[in-house]
Formats: structure tokens, C-alpha cells, sequence
């Protein structure tokens, strides 16, 4: 039951949200008579009340809206008079309907609703949008358009005037964009590189070596030392020897530079460690990326310290197209497959030296988010792209819903020099 409470003492109404029409209405047709209107969705069951000290109401009358507006003649009196209006729809409800699944960030779409009574449409009521995670996605109140800004599940509420609610849940995942990252360095080993690592660059054992991630493949040719400058907490800029590659080239890859050279120190004195990486050079995206090749020139990336717990730098859905094998053996059948890539911060493996990837595939779950906004783990069914020493793998995960973040528990894998990955979580972007 909705209520709108009017004074003709002051010839105003109760101000409600922006959203909700007045409904009550007050105009002076003469210094003795007062005009007073009640416009109502039909059909509307109503009741208009008069009080003049709101201790005691008395009914001025009631029915059913037949016309719109209503219109009553009153007499203007010595006495404030005050009215209020109370009324309903009969079997009435609203509905929102199905949002786009999943939503991504950055894409923006209208929520549409409906209102029925007696399953017939109902028009001309005010109606209000909210949200609960305004961090996730914004809406507006008046029109329901929807403004994606991160990932997430966010609840959406319509609220009709009468004080009918219904609530729609949105899942928005992460958006592979077409505007390449770079994601963060990783300062992974500090005077450290062992002999094998000749084979990236003759002169790298015993230097540093700092992989830099980024959201897409980049173009091999461009990659060079003389286009990366690692800048020391003294301020001293500093080229690397080696920039390459190398050794995450597999399908899907070539998004890890690794940085070999003297890149500062973190336990050797002098302390100096990096604290960022400027691309001073043009470093082209590869042919193939969204958007077609992009330069990084200019981007700066925060320097992750060697004493920090390695993490996952990123995750994307591969699209099938781009799978370059069969699915693994162990998928449910009939279930939607999909192949997640995570790009960890550097080269990691299991700490207790299994070399299947089983250790890797029991730890890690993925959240499939469903169109109701429920998100349930799911433990991989496979891991593939194990065995080299970069930092890409291939999760493969089955079922229905899209893959909203994927997870690891903490002290499974271990970067080079031995240190353990945190509890980390991470979204997973689309394409």
C-alpha cells in the first residue's frame, strides 16, 4: 500500500525520491476554493484521508481510479486541513529482465523491467534503481542503464513506488581490452641466474634476472635491451644486458620479458634495489592482438621486491580458435570446456618437486559464475603447458557458467629462489 500525504495549509506535497511521481496535487482556483487532484495507475484501489491536527483521520472517500486525474473541489476553511492518499493494484508485481551474461567491464547496458496486474502491463509508475556493490558497477535510478566497473557479482534492485521490490543478480568479468598492459616486474633473482640460463644470454649466470608481464603478446623483433631502463631507489637508470622472450614462446605466450643484467640490489651491498621500469623504446604488440599492434613506449611498471611471495600477474579465457591442441582427457561429457591461461610473476614450481602438474591442478579451483549469480569453485580437470621453465599454464575447466576468477591455496609452487606463492585469487579477463 502506497501513501502521499498532502497539507492544504501549505500547498505542498510530501516530497518523495526523484524516481516516484507526486501523486497528490494542490492549486488555488479562488481565495474560497482549493483544487485538489489524485492522479493513480489504473486500475487503483484508493482511499484519500482528511485530518486537520493528524491525532484523528476520518475517510474523505475511496474506490477504484477509474479517471486520471481525480479532481475534488474543497472548500478552503479556517482550519489547516491535511490529506493523504492511500492505494494499491490488484495482483500487481514487477520483473526485471535477463540482463546480457556475463557483462564485462567496461560495457554498458540497459536493465529493462515490466509491471503487471492480473498479468496485464501497468504503466506510468515510478520506478528506482540501486545496486548493493557500487565498487562493481553503477546504475542509474531513473533509467536502469548500467555502467560496468570491475569484476564481480553485483545485486540490482527495482523498487516500484508502492514499495514492490525485485532483485536480479549481474555477473561482469574481467575485459581482455584491446589497450595492452604492462602488468608489474618481478625482481626474481638478485646476482642469482644459474648456469642454464646461458642459453637465454651468454652472460646472464650470476646476474640478475626480472621478468615484466604483460596482458598480450608483443612483437619478438621489438624486444631489446636498449628499450627497458630499471630505475634504482638512488635513482640510478640502468639498462640490462639480455632482454627476451625467452623461455615463454609457446602458443598464446611471448607476454614475459625477462630483463637480464645488474638491475640493482636487494640483499648484495650496495642495497639499491629497482623500484620501477620505464619502456623507453618502441615495443610493439604482435600482428595478431586485439586492436592490431600497440606501442608500450612510455609505460612504467612498479618493481615487485625479491622478498615479496610470487602471485599470479594475470589470467584470460583462451578462445578455441586459439587452442592449438585437444582437449585433455578427464572432461565430463557434454560440458562446456574452457581453457584458462594464468601468467604467473615469474617461473614457478610445485615445492614438493612433483613434475605432473598434479600438484598444481589439485590446488587451484576456478569460480564459474552462473546467470543467478551463484559461483561455485571448480578444481581443473586438466593442466597443460607444464614442464618448461616459464610462468604461463593451461588450466581446463568443464561446466556450465563463464569463469569469473581463478584461485590458488598458498605454499604449493615456488619461484627460483625458493620462495613460497601466497593464498592469491585473481579475475579472470574475456575476450
Amino acid at each position: 500500500m502506497y501513501s502521499s500525504l498532502v497539507s492544504l495549509a501549505f500547498l505542498s506535497g510530501l516530497l518523495v525520491a526523484e524516481s516516484f511521481p507526486q501523486r497528490l496535487s494542490l492549486e488555488n482556483l479562488s481565495s474560497q476554493t482549493i483544487k485538489l487532484s489524485l492522479t493513480l495507475p489504473t486500475p487503483s484501489n484508493y482511499e484519500l484521508l482528511q485530518t486537520e491536527d493528524f491525532s484523528l483521520w476520518s475517510e474523505f472517500t475511496s474506490g477504484i481510479a477509474s479517471e486520471n486525474p481525480i479532481l475534488f473541489e474543497i472548500p478552503v476553511t479556517s482550519s489547516p486541513l491535511f490529506f493523504q492518499a492511500q492505494w494499491s493494484i490488484d495482483e500487481f508485481a514487477i520483473s526485471i529482465d535477463a540482463p546480457p551474461f556475463p557483462i564485462k567491464v567496461g560495457d554498458e547496458t540497459t536493465l529493462l523491467s515490466q509491471a503487471t496486474s492480473r498479468g496485464q502491463p501497468v504503466s506510468g509508475l515510478g520506478m528506482r534503481w540501486s545496486i548493493d556493490r557500487t565498487d562493481i558497477a553503477s546504475v542509474n535510478a531513473m533509467t536502469g542503464q548500467v555502467n560496468a566497473l570491475s569484476p564481480g557479482v553485483a545485486t540490482m534492485t527495482l523498487e516500484s513506488e508502492d514499495g514492490t521490490l525485485v532483485t536480479r543478480k549481474l555477473v561482469i568479468v574481467a575485459n581482455h581490452s584491446s589497450a595492452p598492459q604492462a602488468l608489474d616486474a618481478f625482481f626474481g633473482l638478485d646476482n642469482a641466474l644459474p648456469v642454464a640460463s646461458m642459453f637465454l644470454c651468454f652472460q646472464a649466470p650470476g646476474l640478475d634476472g626480472m621478468p615484466i608481464t604483460f596482458t598480450h603478446s608483443l612483437n619478438h623483433d621489438d624486444v631489446t635491451p636498449d628499450k627497458f631502463r630499471v630505475i634504482t631507489a638512488s635513482g640510478a637508470k640502468l639498462m640490462p644486458e639480455c632482454a627476451t622472450l625467452a623461455p615463454a614462446v609457446d602458443g598464446n605466450e611471448s607476454k614475459t620479458v625477462l630483463l637480464i643484467g645488474d638491475l640493482g640490489n636487494e640483499q648484495v651491498d650496495p642495497i639499491d634495489p629497482p623500484r620501477k621500469v620505464l619502456i623507453v623504446g618502441d615495443l610493439f604488440t604482435a600482428e595478431d592482438q586485439p586492436g592490431g599492434p600497440q606501442n608500450l613506449v612510455g609505460a612504467e611498471i612498479e618493481v615487485i621486491s625479491l622478498f615479496d611471495f610470487v602471485r599470479y600477474a594475470y589470467a584470460e579465457v583462451i578462445p578455441k580458435k586459439k587452442w592449438g591442441q585437444s582437449v585433455p582427457a578427464g572432461a565430463p561429457a557434454g560440458a562446456p570446456i574452457w581453457m584458462v591461461q594464468t601468467t604467473w610473476q615469474g617461473g614457478i614450481s610445485p615445492i614438493n618437486g612433483d613434475t605432473t602438474g598434479e600438484t598444481e591442478r589439485q590446488f587451484q579451483r576456478i569460480g564459474m559464475a552462473q546467470d543467478d549469480g551463484k559461483v561455485t569453485p571448480v578444481v581443473p580437470f586438466a593442466i597443460t603447458d607444464i614442464g618448461d621453465p616459464d610462468n604461463h599454464h593451461e588450466l581446463w575447466v568443464a561446466g556450465p557458467g563463464v569463469p569469473l576468477w581463478v584461485e590458488m591455496d598458498p605454499e604449493i609452487v615456488q619461484d627460483p629462489r625458493g620462495d613460497p606463492n601466497a593464498a592469491d585469487r585473481i579475475f579472470i579477463a574475456h575476450p
